[in-house]
């Protein structure tokens, strides 16, 4: 796995982990302060429920993305080493192929 991977997986960790919903009532009015005044923060204040909604599927989608492109080289390494290593312990402990 090449280095810009690792990063785009780390960033899609981190942001959905600020995404995630449990964190909106932090998040959310600290968001509308900084829109204030703005079209976009209007819109924001008037459309909650979306916000919710677009920050849970965010959330999911991200960290789906993120776990994947972290744990990939261990899989890839994992398997690997299995499909070299078929041998089978017999009962009287004998290796077998």
């Amino acid at each position: 796995m090449n280095k810009s991977n690792r990063v785009v997986g780390y960033v899609l960790t981190a942001t959905a982990l600020l995404a995630c919903p449990c964190h909106l009532p932090f998040t959310l009015p600290l968001a509308l302060g900084l829109l204030g005044g703005t079209a976009f923060g209007a819109a924001l204040g008037t459309n909650t429920w979306l916000v919710v909604a677009g920050a849970t599927i965010y959330f999911v989608a991200a960290l789906g993305a993120g776990l994947y492109l972290l744990n990939r080289r261990t899989e890839e390494k994992a398997g690997s080493s299995r499909k070299r290593d078929f041998r089978v312990l017999s009962k009287e402990g004998e290796r077998s192929e």
